[in-house]
């Protein structure tokens, strides 16, 4: 076998103007991190490229180039580039891109072309790219490979694939059938779905906003019989996108979906025998439905364009093909129908069952012969505008249905729900309030209601956005909501933005909350009171007093929320993230509390869990406040908590607390138990602090209701004190004071016990049963069965390291 020309070389700063470029079969290697303007350019089959785990940071260009060459690998390599593709093949085949991580700023962290293209194990910032054809994609080995740590699915030749995972950040389809990609929330920066040479896949209630750059959301390429209904197309922080492009496909159908705010619509080419009716395009300031060639039996009809009007068209019909159902002024008629256009101007047009009598002119070529008069309303919503609401009573719904916000809307009260089964949807539109002192955004009176669904809304300048019930009234009646969800909503407002009380089955996700100030109740920008089954998740909350305030309420859980800059008001001295008082079953779980005056109060509660929450930097300037947690429950647990850079980390008061397995770094003070008793703390770290714990302090004073405790198994390193403790009767064992200026104060010697109860453990092989103290990281002389025959200053036996 004949050696390649080169079998080794090594890439590093000092030669890479020169080895960039690879012209050479062989292996090549990073030796040190990279960062360069260009990026390596593969000019040479049969070459591995391997990273070595080193980064190659590029400003210019590709992080790795290639083109018309075969058997390239490229792994191990950490790629960050920000204006171009990380690794960019085109037309080679056999290449391997294995165990990469891959950032871009914009386009594809992978874009290729060609056969039998291997991408394993890959972690992205953006998606997987390239001129995808039948032949190309069957031949490809995609396993293992994620966006921002969400999988990329990838099928090829499979009958029945089944519904798609919810996980999935991108999708590509190649020669399937029968696959669902419904109810996803899809918004990587990638083309999160690809459809090619496959029949019976169908694209349902999923919310697409990828940040997109100059590609589209959704490619369906020489496929039959597929649908896209029913899904919400919006932007994320780029605008430069289209929706969907098809290509070489038959019998294709686009429905009930809306778009808004992207550069492009739909474009086709050598599409036949389909249909786009009942959609919604709303400010698509680029060509909304285009063509480029070759369409033929396209047909576009009852759709809504909204600012949307620039069309690309010469073949496509712009109605219905058959008679149709549709409505005007609440009748239903059946006939040949157009689309609605918000532009229509005719001056000498009139109205037949609710289409004008003069066409409406798309282009030179294209007329819409039958134009809607009203908006065609996506399954009987009710579409809300200023002119529907009074200036001072608003708007009230009194009956089931979906109501649309079409433009923003001002007002003194907002609007009065008076009915069961009512979803209002925003459509990112803002319900603005006067600044009545009174007001409310949306909000319920008198009665029972249920089934209240309320998204995509910018709620600004009410005194309280959402209110259930009317949060001024002056009954006390057994008023409730059940089964309330808020999504995907925006508030701005001046006192209160969510106001619930006995209500149940609550969900408010998605939302973000700011600027909410107290007035003479102590509630936040979320309050709910004596509601049960309470889920808060995936929010916001920053520049208010108080984010969430939730009182005696029954099985409440704010999960991935976070809260910042929680901040004093003229009615309270201090800013509080999150505060809870009597509340029962209360979980709180992957939060974090940042730059509050205090991130968390838990009072009076009972079964109170906080897991895996940061409490970082929460201080302030003046005053005893800054604090993560104060708590005062009885039977509660905080697991795998971080506590660092705060002014004291955790303030525990109450009874049956127990805090596992958290770290207290950094921090003026770690952990103050005061009025604690049948506490635990075990497996925490307590590092760097002032005092790792402490029972005086200027907040509580000098605690001595510090009863019944156990400290045990906890790291106190590198603290200014590491232990003071008041109080009687509690137990401290088997911990590891190390490299503290002082390990314990003395205060804590009297009434306390610095060793276990009687146990049985192993030294050495051997099983003994006695008492074990705390290990101080020093030789205090003999040993006998792992324990120091000398005390550390004070009584009681020792463990030895």
């Amino acid at each position: 076998m004949e050696l390649d020309p080169i079998d080794y070389n090594q890439i590093n700063n000092s030669n890479y103007d020169t080895a960039r470029n690879i012209t050479s079969p062989g292996m090549y290697y990073l030796t040190e991190n990279i960062s360069n303007t260009n990026g390596i350019i593969i000019s040479s089959d049969n070459v591995t490229l391997d990273g070595k785990g080193y980064f190659l940071n590029i400003t210019g260009n590709c992080g790795v180039n290639s083109t018309k060459h075969n058997n390239i690998t490229v792994k191990n390599v950490k790629i960050t580039t920000t204006s171009y593709s990380g690794i960019y093949f085109k037309n080679v085949n056999f290449p391997t891109v294995e165990n990469n991580t891959i950032n871009t700023t914009y386009l594809c962290s992978l874009w290729g072309s060609g056969y039998n293209f291997t991408v394993v194990n890959n972690s992205m910032s953006s998606g997987f790219g390239g001129n995808y054809g039948l032949e190309q994609l069957t031949t490809y080995k995609v396993v293992g490979n994620t966006i921002n740590g969400k999988p990329i699915y990838f099928y090829k030749n499979e009958e029945n694939i089944g519904e798609i995972p919810s996980d999935a950040s991108q999708i590509i389809i190649s020669n399937c059938t029968n696959g669902q990609i419904k109810n996803l929330t899809l918004d990587e920066n990638a083309v999160v779905i690809y459809i090619g040479d496959s029949s019976e896949i169908t694209v349902k209630n999923c919310t697409i906003k990828p940040n997109i750059y100059h590609d589209y959301d959704i490619y369906l390429i020489n496929s039959e019989n597929c649908n896209v209904t029913n899904n919400t197309f919006g932007i994320s922080e780029n605008t430069n996108f289209g929706v969907i492009k098809s290509y070489y496909s038959n019998n294709i159908t686009i429905s009930e979906n809306t778009l808004n705010g992207m550069a492009m619509g739909f474009v086709f080419y050598k599409v036949t025998n389909s249909n786009i009716f009942e959609n919604t395009f709303e400010n698509v300031y680029g060509v909304s439905i285009g063509e480029q060639g070759g369409v033929s039996d396209v047909y576009v009809y009852t759709n809504n364009f909204i600012n949307s009007t620039r069309m690309d068209v010469e073949n496509i019909t712009f109605n219905s093909p058959a008679n149709v159902s549709y409505l005007y002024n609440g009748a239903v008629y059946s006939g040949i129908a157009g689309n609605y256009w918000n532009d229509y101007s005719e001056p000498e047009a009139i109205i037949n069952n609710g289409i004008w009598s003069i066409p409406y002119s798309i282009n030179e070529l294209v007329n819409d012969s039958y134009p809607l008069v009203k908006e065609k309303p996506e399954d009987g919503k009710i579409h809300l505008t200023q002119s529907d609401f009074d200036s001072e009573t608003g708007y009230i719904i009194n009956k089931s249905g979906t109501y649309v916000l079409d433009e923003d809307i001002t007002c003194d009260m907002g609007i009065r729900i008076n009915a069961n089964d009512v979803m209002i949807n925003g459509w990112r539109h803002c319900l603005i309030g006067t600044g009545f002192n009174m007001s409310a955004g949306i909000y319920t009176l008198n009665g029972t209601y249920e089934n209240i669904e309320i998204k995509n809304i910018l709620l600004t300048n009410w005194t309280v956005g959402i209110s259930a019930p009317y949060f001024f009234t002056n009954e006390s009646t057994n008023k409730t909501v059940s089964n309330l969800a808020v999504l995907d909503c925006t508030f701005e407002c001046g006192n209160i933005s969510i106001f619930s009380a006995l209500c149940e089955d609550i969900t408010i996700d998605s939302c973000k909350f700011t600027n909410a100030t107290i007035g003479d109740d102590l509630f936040g920008a979320c309050t709910l009171l004596q509601d049960s089954n309470a889920d808060i998740t995936n929010c916001t909350f920053k520049f208010n007093n108080i984010g969430i305030f939730s009182g005696l309420n029954d099985n409440i859980t704010i999960d991935s929320c976070k809260f910042t800059n929680s901040t004093s008001g003229e009615e309270i001295p201090f800013g509080i993230g999150m505060a809870s008082a009597q509340d029962f079953n209360a979980d709180i779980t992957n939060c974090t509390f940042e730059s509050n005056s205090i991130g968390a109060v838990s009072q009076g509660c009972e079964n109170t869990k906080i897991d895996s929450c940061e409490f970082i930097n929460n201080t302030i300037g003046e005053g005893p406040f800054g604090i993560g947690i104060l708590m005062q429950n009885f039977n509660a647990d905080i697991t795998n908590c971080t506590f660092e850079y705060n002014e004291r980390g955790a303030i525990l008061k109450g009874e049956y607390i127990t805090t596992d397995s958290c770290e207290f770094i950094n921090n003026t003070v770690g952990l103050i138990p005061a009025m604690f008793y049948n506490g635990t703390v075990t497996g925490c770290t307590f590092e760097n602090n002032n005092y790792g714990i402490t029972t005086s302090d200027e907040f509580v004073g000098e605690a001595t209701e510090v009863q019944e405790n156990t400290i045990s198994q906890n790291n106190f390193i590198e603290n200014g004190c590491g232990l003071y403790l008041g109080g009687v009767n509690n137990w401290v064992y088997l911990n590891r004071f190390e490299n503290n200026s002082q390990n314990i104060n003395f205060i804590s010697l009297f009434g306390n016990y610095f060793q276990s109860p009687e146990v049985t453990y192993e030294y050495e092989g051997e099983t003994y049963k006695g008492r074990l103290g705390n290990y101080y990281g020093e030789e205090l002389g003999t040993s006998n069965t792992g324990i120091f025959d000398k005390p550390y200053g004070i009584e009681g036996m020792l463990l030895r390291k």
